[in-house]
């Protein structure tokens, strides 16, 4: 565990693979522990698989910024999309996949922001900005210099806790969303290995004939 001064990596690598567990709250359904995989490429694709008891696949999704696929293989349906927020279907909140995916490699502020105003406040520094789609954002730091919280307009708000080293990426293994007051997610990152190698089937995610398409 990482108790010194920290901060964001300053680089990311050009691949990685970990596994995590993924708690979803939602009050319709009630909560449910997932396993995961994440393999990504950062910025450029991602694929993640969920599990449930038994090690029973419940979803795969793949992304890139050509259009996103999620199947959930148990109810047999699939659903696809475009752009960089996931969600809304099946219990799962809207999210935005790069600001999830990037604190596996220890990136937790939007990329490509401008900061306007920075100040302290509680011994907690305050940094208000953009991101790339000029959406407001706001960020605390704490007195070791690390990202403990993130706010992004209507979109939600990440708490990120116990900061570890990974082979050579300092993260966040506790990272909560929440929805307004709601939590909605809380997710443990178990394991996180760089440049780890996979097939050319990590990239694919055929859809059989049989699914059908799922209503949002």
């Amino acid at each position: 565990m990482i108790k010194g001064p920290t901060s964001e990596n300053s680089a990311y690598p050009d691949s990685l693979k970990a596994k995590f567990t993924l708690s979803v709250e939602d009050p319709l359904r009630g909560g449910q522990m997932l396993s995961g995989v994440l393999f990504a490429v950062p910025y450029k694709r991602y694929r993640m698989e969920l599990s449930g008891p038994m090690g029973i696949g419940v979803g795969s999704v793949l992304w890139s910024d050509s259009g996103w696929t999620f199947v959930l293989p148990q109810q047999k349906k699939y659903i696809r999309g475009k752009g960089y927020l996931l969600g809304g279907f099946a219990g799962i909140p809207f999210f935005d996949i790069h600001q999830v995916a990037s604190a596996f490699w220890g990136e937790l502020l939007p990329r490509d922001r401008s900061i306007q105003l920075s100040s302290d406040s509680a011994g907690l520094k305050v940094l208000k900005g953009k991101d790339a789609q000029g959406i407001a954002f706001e960020a605390l730091k704490d007195k070791n210099g690390r990202v403990v919280c993130v706010s992004r307009g209507g979109m939600g708000s990440y708490e990120f806790d116990v900061f570890a080293d990974f082979d050579g990426l300092v993260v966040p293994m506790e990272i909560k969303a929440y929805s307004g007051s709601r939590k909605v997610l809380s997710l443990h990152i178990k394991s996180i290995k760089k440049n780890v190698p996979w097939s050319a089937g990590t990239w694919r995610l055929p859809v059989p004939d049989s699914y059908e398409p799922l209503e949002e």
